[in-house]
């Protein structure tokens, strides 16, 4: 079965970006850069919202708040190019 390169990327553009290479960075990647716990479920609440993770992924991120401590602030803010991650 063949694909239209452009019909492909918009239903799966994760896939898609995995396939051309492109790394994109990850709900983590961004909860990691974060200051405060806050601000923590404010970015899990924007990747559910767009469908890029879970309800059960981001009840599970939201109820384990020593798993956000122990990710939050651990990365500054343009640290996404020196791990080989698009910004």
């Amino acid at each position: 079965m063949e694909w239209k390169k452009e019909k492909f990327k918009k239903m799966f553009p994760n896939l898609f970006h995995e396939i051309e290479g492109e790394n994109l960075p990850t709900v983590l990647d961004h909860l990691e850069v974060c200051k405060t716990i806050s601000e923590a479920i404010e970015v899990i609440d924007y990747f559910e919202k767009r469908g890029e993770i879970s309800k059960e992924y981001s009840n599970f991120l939201k109820s384990n708040p020593s798993l956000l401590k122990s990710i939050i602030g651990t990365r500054e803010r343009g640290e996404y190019t020196r791990r080989g991650l698009s910004d």
